[in-house]
């Protein structure tokens, strides 16, 4: 069995990792194990297990996705259990972040440099995926996933709500994609935020083939995302 490990920012990029692994693979062959993060400041740092799929004799791949909590987190909790992952033969180890809102637009390279810096390069090379600003980002650009949170969602009412197109602006050059959507829920009187519930309506509605492949050609990170897992899945 082929095992991967995806270290992410918080609730947002995991239940997206997830959804978006069942949707690209499919349940069989496939078995996620969902991990969260307690502790660090005054007690000791641990990982516990949220859930996972139910192991069948068909699955060739296991994916470990541990929520760090916390952006900042998502660096040092890799280099903390990067050891551990070789030893359990793990082939392959990613981050996903946001950027903001520590991190201004000129700044990103510099963090991108940091990253790197420090981590182990084999056997395994860490892959690190940004959503510039924030992950959501790339919700906005895949634009066809808001008639489906509601039909007055058009990119008409979109365009005059909030002064630009999903489906053509680079919304990575706004500073906060998640009020971005927020703004634009509240045009028909729905709501964005990073809750459970809400986090997960948006990320059911999504369409995962517009993820990859038409926002994938606009934004590099997804582009790396998607392409180290068909790398991993080939």
């Amino acid at each position: 069995m082929r095992k991967l490990a995806i270290f992410v920012e918080g609730l947002t990029e995991q239940r997206f990792a997830e959804k978006c692994l069942r949707k690209i693979i499919g349940k069989k062959g496939l078995c996620i194990g969902v991990f969260k993060a307690y502790g660090g400041k005054r007690c000791q740092r641990s990982f516990q297990q949220w859930r996972a799929s139910a192991p069948s004799s068909g699955q060739e791949y296991y994916v470990q996705i541990m929520d760090c909590a916390n952006d900042g987190r998502v660096k040092s909790d890799i280099k903390e259990h990067y050891d551990s992952l070789v030893a359990a033969n793990f082939s392959g180890i990613m981050g996903i972040r946001d950027v903001y809102p520590d991190v201004q637009h000129a700044d990103i390279p510099k963090l991108r440099e940091r990253l790197r810096c420090g981590l182990e390069t084999t056997p395994i090379e860490v892959v690190f995926v940004l959503g510039v600003m924030e992950i959501e980002t790339w919700f906005i650009m895949e634009h066809t996933h808001f008639l489906r949170i509601d039909a007055g969602l058009t990119l008409e009412r979109i365009k005059a709500g909030v002064g630009f197109d999903p489906s053509t602006y680079d919304v990575q050059l706004r500073l906060h994609p998640a009020k971005d959507l927020d703004d634009i829920y509240r045009l028909v009187g729905k709501r964005y935020s990073k809750t459970k519930n809400r986090i997960k309506r948006t990320v059911k509605r999504l369409d995962y083939g517009r993820i990859c492949h038409e926002v994938g050609a606009r934004v590099e990170d997804l582009r790396v995302l998607v392409a180290a897992l068909d790398q991993f899945f080939s």
